[in-house]
């Protein structure tokens, strides 16, 4: 849950101050980097910690660094998609 609302924070601030995505408005920009940090805290984190002993259960702040960096790539991509096919 807190990924996705990592990813929001991520869209909404992508689009308030980079202007990422702004014609496709508030919240597809937040839908778009929810789904981009959603990926990166949940199944791309885990593939990058290497700790296998021991599983981390519960909050982990890299986890958190990958979902924020996974949602402004996804809201990077989504736009530059959007200024470059015109939709």
């Amino acid at each position: 849950m807190i990924w996705l609302i990592a990813g929001g924070l991520v869209g909404w601030a992508g689009l308030h101050f980079f202007d990422f995505n702004h014609h496709r408005g508030l919240v597809l920009a937040s839908l778009i980097a929810a789904a981009g940090g959603f990926i990166g805290g949940n199944s791309l984190a885990p593939m990058l910690t290497s700790s296998i002993t021991e599983p981390v259960i519960g909050f982990n702040p890299f986890a958190l660094v990958v979902a924020i960096a996974v949602a402004t790539a996804a809201m990077y991509v989504s736009n530059e998609i959007s200024k470059r096919y015109d939709i």
